[in-house]
């Protein structure tokens, strides 16, 4: 059941990743896009960037009441970066509303006010700003439990967060093409097939230097190299749904293979086994509602516009 447990963790994680942390990157593009393509991408965030979060409440969930000790270590021990995240989260999820509802009324002669756009003007820098902040202090942490370090300020933790930064960043542009292509704006397209060729390179200059460095000898990592090759090939082809497939196994390999070489005593630190089977009766439950559900919503929004 242990081993079970810390599976389910790794597929919320995963999940986490592939969907929110293209959330996250899709706010980094936001920041530095023309308006144009702000507008693709506003419109692939809206009915899923809340939905996404279900992933980590799952994760934290299942940590806490699975593996008590170490929800408990690295939350007292990284407090600071955790709670910045969690403060990038609501500030990114409130000014991304409040963008929509702060702007004249159509009634009005005048459409924005100087007032309105110093205030979206500042929506969208707290918007991207706060998609930078929290991937990064998110996987500062990540890098550190998996390392054995202690603290999210060192050399392992910067490393960490900007690598997860530039994974969430590639993911949003590989993501966002065939986004742009549903809504028939093939110059976005092409910007962000550019967008994930740079960011893809980066990663890859990244990844692998980083992981020879601090000592990782999984062969997912080279899964993740081989996946990342084949995805910046596949976009050469225009190939932009296969893409989708190689870029995320390309991303969530890194997880995998950080995980593996993290060194926590799992079999310590587990709940009892009637805690255990609580979690997993309640978990087959909830996924009988909210694995159909989410499915049903990705389903939906990536349908052809009519």
């Amino acid at each position: 059941m242990t081993s079970a447990a810390l599976a389910l963790i790794l597929a919320g994680l995963s999940a986490y990743l592939l969907f929110g942390g293209a959330d996250f990157g899709a706010g980094l593009w936001h920041l530095i896009s023309r308006p144009t393509d702000k507008a693709v991408i506003e419109h692939a965030m809206g009915p899923l960037w809340e939905a996404n979060h279900v992933w980590l409440i799952f994760v934290m969930v299942m940590t806490w009441t699975a593996f008590p000790p170490i929800f408990a270590d690295v939350m007292s021990t990284h407090w600071i970066p955790l709670s910045l995240a969690a403060l990038g989260i609501v500030a990114r999820g409130s000014t991304f509303v409040f963008s929509k509802a702060d702007t004249d009324s159509p009634g009005e002669t005048a459409p924005h006010t100087p007032r309105n756009d110093a205030v979206q003007r500042w929506y969208r820098w707290v918007f991207g700003a706060s998609s930078v902040l929290t991937p990064y202090c998110l996987g500062a942490v990540a890098t550190v439990v998996a390392t054995g370090g202690s603290s999210w300020l060192s050399l392992p933790g910067l490393y960490g967060g900007i690598l997860t930064t530039a994974l969430c960043a590639y993911l949003a542009a590989v993501y966002l093409i065939w986004d742009a292509r549903r809504l028939a704006d093939d110059d976005a397209s092409l910007r962000f097939r550019g967008y994930a060729f740079l960011s893809g390179t980066a990663v890859g200059l990244l990844a692998l230097p980083g992981a020879a460095v601090l000592g990782v000898r999984s062969p997912l990592i080279l899964l993740s190299a081989a996946a990342g090759a084949a995805s910046l090939v596949l976009l050469l082809r225009r190939a932009y749904l296969s893409v989708r497939v190689t870029g995320g196994l390309a991303v969530v390999t890194v997880l995998w293979g950080a995980a593996e070489m993290s060194g926590l005593d799992l079999d310590g630190a587990a709940a009892q086994d009637a805690v255990l089977q609580a979690v997993f009766v309640a978990l087959g439950v909830g996924a009988l509602i909210l694995v159909p559900s989410m499915t049903w919503l990705y389903v939906l929004f990536q349908r052809q516009p009519r």
